[in-house]
């Protein structure tokens, strides 16, 4: 009694799926056909349309998107981007074809895009992340961890970036930064730095004082100056410049009141 009711129950599952497959049964045997008759082509495009309409019929259709990692992106540009609307079918989404559309928006650094079975699509977006102002031939843009342009990022709205000048800048800024965060006392006085011949920095401190910074040894080379800072006070007094550029050595350039001060001692100690 049991195997019987089990019986009629699973010819009631392949009935089901006998009337919604019927169309495209009905849509392979017309390629079939069409392998003598020479319409492959045409028989071929109207198998996909019926697999279509048939995956519709039988619920595989977009009712949900999925949106995670999105800060920065516009929502409605996002969607016209996507390309896919409510009501569509899944299996007729080109996901690649989307998610190139997608990368392609000024805010987006990855994205991957899936079908969830039976109704939605899944975005996660990788947004750029503004580290930096870059200032080039007189203009301002926002620049990205990689020191990419961001496209569309307005400098006004990131007043908190710090400032980095010339060719060559972005690409190394994310190095730089990674250099200031290690000294946490001195990051906040750098206003700004420039990038020399492409290949070291300049760094223009609060109180009017250029640090000239290595090529090779940068980090070294800093954080022997935050150590002499931090025993001496060494940024606090009248100083200029501070050139950085000898491994074995460290050029001081004195304010211009500070020397004649230093002159006028040194004057009067020779008449005593």
């Amino acid at each position: 009694m049991r195997k019987m009711t089990q019986g009629k129950g699973s010819r009631r599952v392949w009935r089901t799926l006998a009337r919604r497959a019927g169309p495209l049964v009905l849509a392979v045997a017309l390629v079939s056909g069409a392998w003598a008759t020479g319409h492959l082509a045409t028989a071929w495009r109207t198998v996909l349309d019926t697999a279509v309409v048939t995956s519709i019929t039988a619920g595989f259709e977009v009712r949900h998107v999925l949106v995670s990692g999105r800060l920065k992106t516009d929502r409605q540009t996002l969607v016209e981007a996507l390309g896919i609307g409510i009501g569509e079918a899944m299996f007729a989404i080109d996901l690649e074809a989307a998610r190139a559309r997608v990368t392609s928006l000024a805010w987006v650094r990855d994205a991957s895009i899936r079908r969830r079975m039976p109704d939605t699509v899944v975005i996660e977006l990788v947004e750029r992340r503004p580290l930096a102002i870059w200032q080039h031939q007189g203009e301002l843009f926002v620049i990205d961890s990689v020191g990419e342009v961001i496209g569309g990022a307005e400098p006004e709205d990131h007043p908190g970036l710090f400032l980095v000048v010339g060719p060559g800048a972005p690409a190394a800024a994310a190095d730089l930064l990674a250099l200031l965060s290690l000294t946490p006392e001195l990051a906040p006085r750098v206003l700004a730095a420039v990038r020399v011949g492409q290949r070291r920095w300049k760094l223009h401190l609060d109180g009017g004082i250029d640090i000239h910074l290595p090529e090779e040894e940068m980090q070294e080379a800093w954080l022997v100056l935050a150590r002499m800072d931090r025993s001496n006070g060494l940024l606090s007094r009248d100083v200029m410049t501070i050139d950085l550029r000898l491994p074995d050595r460290l050029v001081v350039r004195l304010t211009d009141e500070a020397r004649e001060r230093l002159d006028h001692e040194m004057t009067e100690g020779e008449d005593t």
